[in-house]
């Protein structure tokens, strides 16, 4: 068996039951690493205290650059050796932050092994919830859709949605993050924002007076929620 776990947003304590009990089980962990030198990801800090000291962590290097041919190859290596251990008989994980099945990389991985060997995906809180939830910032009601953007598509798109939606969750914010704040500020959402960096970790920062805060003041982990139909307080 093969799992793909979502570890959550930050906290040990946000991880669920589910995905503690299979890491206990595990006969070997792969864990996602941004640079080739990192050995202890943030994914692995989060549940580090759940994984038995039999399992064999296998700390693996993701290109970032999500259309190289060199982030194919990484993903096509990690994924027969995840084939090769489970055909092996041995039981193997992922973990991601997040929820597995929200912009992770994944979905990458399931899109490879899906048809290959048993999966099971384990879901975890993703940074909008966790936020909306901590900051009494209720995402949508009624008939409104609720809609879930990377805040990557470009301006124009971004301003067509901010423009005429009412429930919106802006993720992958950090690059164009300036842009983003003077749309929101077009459209006089300064009371109907809530900005958070680093959800649920010990460098969490809310900001609920969104006027006065740039790039400057964010991290990479940074989500942005709006309703039209709330203010936050």
């Amino acid at each position: 068996m093969f799992y793909g776990i979502g570890v959550g947003v930050g906290s040990s304590n946000a991880v669920i039951r589910r995905a503690i009990d299979v890491l206990g089980t595990l006969d070997v962990l792969y864990v996602p690493a941004a640079e080739k030198s990192d050995k202890e990801s943030t994914a692995y800090k989060i549940v580090q205290d759940y994984i038995s000291d039999k399992t064999l962590i296998k700390s693996r290097y993701f290109p970032m650059n999500y259309d190289s041919q060199e982030l194919k190859n990484a993903w096509d290596e990690i994924a027969s050796e995840i084939v090769q251990d489970v055909s092996e008989g041995r039981t193997a994980g992922f973990i991601t932050i997040g929820d597995p099945m929200v912009y992770s990389t994944y979905i990458y991985l399931l899109r490879l092994l899906k048809d290959k060997i048993k999966v099971e995906t384990i879901p975890g809180i993703t940074s909008f919830l966790d936020i909306a939830s901590k900051n009494n910032f209720p995402l949508v009601e009624g008939d409104d859709p609720l809609v879930i953007l990377p805040a990557t598509i470009g301006t124009e798109k971004l301003r067509s949605y901010i423009k005429n939606e009412n429930s919106i969750v802006l993720m992958k914010v950090y690059r164009n993050f300036d842009e983003i704040m003077e749309l929101l500020l077009e459209e006089n959402l300064q009371k109907h924002s809530v900005i958070v960096s680093n959800s649920s970790k010990d460098e969490e920062v809310i900001y609920r007076n969104i006027e006065d805060v740039s790039k400057n003041d964010i991290s990479y982990f940074t989500t942005i929620l709006i309703n039209k139909k709330w203010e936050a307080v």
